[in-house]
C-alpha cells in the first residue's frame, strides 16, 4: 500500500525511548518490550510493534515541527526544561491516496494484551484536540506509585483498548479547511458555514480511515473487528452520524457529540425518510448522540446576533428529532441514546465525550 511516512515522532520520557530502542534492537523477534516498573514483572510483548517503531522512526524522539518550542524559545530556561509529550502515546504522519491530505496520527498504547478477539479500538476524530483529554483516563499499566486499591478498583477488569487519534499534519486541534472538508457529506443545500468554503469529502476520508490507517494500524495491533468505535465532536458528530447512516458496518459504535446536524440545510434529516427503508444492520451497533442544552438554550445570549444564530441552527432540537426517529424506526440491532447535558455549551461537549467515550462506551462489553 502506497502509504507515505515521515516525520514520525514519538511521546514519553527519553529513558522509555532508549529502552524501547535498546530492545527493539536487541529483540530477535523484532517485538517491543514495553518498559514497566523494575520491582515488577514485565508486562508482556507486543509482537511487531518493534519492526513498526523501526520503520517509522517513532523511537527515535520529536523533530521539528511549527508548534515544536526550539532552543531559543527556552533560552534562559532551566536546562532540564524540554517539550513535555503525551505517556505512553507514539506518533507518525501519513499522506492519503484518498483525501490527498496530511494526518498526524496518534497511537496510545494499551495497557495490557488483547483478548482472543483483539484489541477494541476507539478512532477519535479532531485528534489532536480530543485525543488528549482522552489521553488521562485511558487505563495505565501498574506502577509504583498505585497503591494496591486504585489497582484492584481501576485496573483489575478494564479491558485492554487501543485508542487512535487523526489530526491534521498543521498541528491545529481543530484544522478548520481540513476538518470541514473531511467530516461533511456532499451539501445538499446551503451549508451555513461560517468559516469554511470546503465541503463534501466525507466519502473519502471513509476510505482513508477503512482503507488505509485501520489496515496499517492492524499490521501491528489486533483488533476486535466487531468492536471499532467512532467518536466525532461537531462536524466529526456529522461525520460519524453520516457515516452510521450509509455506511454503517465499518463501526459498531458511534459517538457524536454535539453534531453539526444543521449542515446543508439539515440535510441529513431530510434524508433521513429514504435512508431509513434501505438502512440494516448485520451487528449490534450503538450509537451515542450528545449535545449541550446552553447550545441552544443558555439562561442568557450574549447578543442578539448569537441568539439568532444559536435559533436557527437549532441543535438541541435537531439532536432530540435525530434520536426520536431513529428509536421510533426500531431497525434491529441499533440501540440509540441520546443526551442533552444541562449547563454544557458546544465546546464543553467535546470534552464531556472525549472523556466518557473511553470509560463507558468503547471499551465496555
Amino acid at each position: 500500500m502506497p502509504v507515505e511516512k515521515r516525520r514520525a515522532f514519538s511521546t514519553g520520557t527519553a529513558e522509555n525511548r532508549r529502552i524501547g530502542r535498546d530492545r527493539a534492537v536487541t529483540n530477535p523477534r523484532r517485538e517491543l518490550i514495553l518498559p514497566t516498573h523494575p520491582s515488577r514483572p514485565s508486562a508482556r510483548l507486543l509482537t511487531g510493534f518493534g519492526a513498526l517503531a523501526l520503520a517509522l522512526g517513532l523511537m527515535a524522539g520529536m523533530p521539528a515541527h511549527a508548534e515544536t518550542p526550539t532552543a531559543e524559545d527556552w533560552a534562559g530556561l532551566p536546562a532540564d526544561w524540554r517539550p513535555a509529550g503525551l505517556s505512553r502515546t507514539l506518533g507518525f504522519e501519513m499522506t492519503s491516496k484518498n483525501t490527498g491530505q496530511r494526518y498526524r496520527i496518534l497511537v496510545g498504547l494499551p495497557h495490557r494484551a488483547p483478548l482472543p478477539s483483539g484489541y477494541p479500538t476507539l478512532w477519535m476524530l479532531d485528534g489532536l484536540a480530543s485525543y488528549p483529554i482522552a489521553e488521562y483516563v485511558r487505563p495505565r499499566p501498574v506502577s509504583a506509585g498505585q497503591s494496591a486499591q486504585w489497582v484492584a478498583k481501576k485496573l483489575k477488569d478494564t479491558p485492554a483498548g487501543l485508542v487512535i487519534g487523526v489530526g491534521y499534519a498543521s498541528g491545529d486541534p481543530f484544522d478548520v479547511n481540513a476538518r470541514a472538508l473531511d467530516y461533511t457529506p456532499v451539501p445538499a443545500g446551503r451549508t451555513g458555514d461560517q468559516f469554511s468554503s470546503e465541503h463534501g469529502g466525507a466519502a473519502a476520508f471513509l476510505k482513508f480511515l477503512t482503507e488505509e490507517l485501520r489496515p496499517l494500524i492492524a499490521r501491528y495491533f489486533p483488533m476486535n473487528p466487531r468492536q471499532h468505535s467512532l467518536f466525532g465532536f461537531s462536524y466529526g458528530g456529522l461525520f460519524a452520524v453520516h457515516t452510521l447512516l450509509t455506511e454503517p458496518g465499518h463501526f459498531q459504535r458511534y459517538w457524536a457529540a454535539s453534531p453539526s446536524l444543521w449542515f446543508g440545510e439539515r440535510q441529513l434529516l431530510r434524508q433521513l425518510p429514504e435512508r431509513l427503508e434501505t438502512l440494516r444492520f448485520e451487528q449490534p451497533t450503538r450509537l451515542m448522540i450528545t449535545v449541550g442544552l446552553d447550545e441552544q438554550y443558555p439562561a442568557s445570549f450574549p447578543s442578539e446576533e448569537q441568539k439568532r444564530h444559536m435559533q436557527e441552527r437549532a441543535i438541541v432540537d435537531l439532536v432530540r428529532d435525530a434520536a426520536r426517529r431513529l428509536e421510533a424506526a426500531r431497525l434491529p440491532n441499533l440501540q440509540v441514546t441520546a443526551r442533552v447535558v444541562p449547563e454544557q455549551d458546544h465546546l464543553d461537549m467535546l470534552m464531556h465525550g472525549a472523556r466518557r467515550v473511553v470509560e463507558k462506551f468503547a471499551f465496555t462489553p
